[in-house]
């Protein structure tokens, strides 16, 4: 269940150089997410970036950990069908910790290695990964308490060969900053925040 805190993400719009009005995304305290694992974050959400042959997605959230989940999702759901993502809910589920080490601390680095992490745990372990509350400590360990299903049950239409290195980001937002939306799709972002972007070789 989600309970609605004082502030959600805000929506506005803008004119772009020609003169279209676009979306602008500014992120406050929106909601928290109380599911199986506890609450996993103050979370918004992520969007299909274009790409000419691979696909790959955009998140934002409030915090580096949030946008790591955002876009752990958000491979997680670009390779289900649309039967495959509806039956997710009456799967049995298990739990347990996933670690990576972000080497020297890199974030954006840890990030690709995570990611990797969760496609190697879905095509070889059998374990097809659900949600998970995410932890960053102080020297770049990210721990993830997750929760998957087996791998076997789970119908995909997209495969994910690997995380790729192209254009891939992970940074703070500062108060004020904008990061431009591309249309037609993805909102410019108005910090403070954390926006998470990476690219899937398929």
């Amino acid at each position: 269940m989600r309970e609605q805190v004082e502030h959600q993400p805000q929506v506005g719009s803008q004119l772009s150089q020609s003169g279209r009005a676009v979306q602008r995304l500014r992120l406050t305290p929106a909601f928290l997410h109380d599911g199986p694992l506890g609450r996993v974050g103050e979370t918004v959400s992520w969007w299909i970036l274009p790409t000419t042959a691979d696909i790959g997605l955009r998140a934002f959230s409030m915090a580096a950990q949030d946008a790591i989940l955002e876009a752990t999702m958000g491979l997680q759901s670009i390779q289900l069908s649309e039967n495959g993502a509806a039956a997710l809910a009456t799967l049995p589920r298990s739990t347990g910790e996933w670690v990576v080490q972000a080497p020297g601390g890199d974030l954006e680095r840890g990030m690709v290695l995570w990611l990797e992490e969760v496609l190697y745990r879905g095509s070889a372990e059998g374990q097809w990964l659900v949600e998970a509350a995410i932890r960053i400590d102080g020297g770049g360990r990210i721990e993830a308490q997750a929760s998957w299903v087996d791998s076997d049950l789970v119908e995909r239409e997209v495969e994910v060969k690997a995380v790729t290195l192209h254009q891939l980001a992970l940074r703070e937002v500062a108060a004020g900053e904008m990061v431009p939306g591309i249309e037609p799709d993805i909102p410019a972002f108005e910090g403070p925040g954390w926006m998470a972007q990476v690219i899937f070789d398929i």
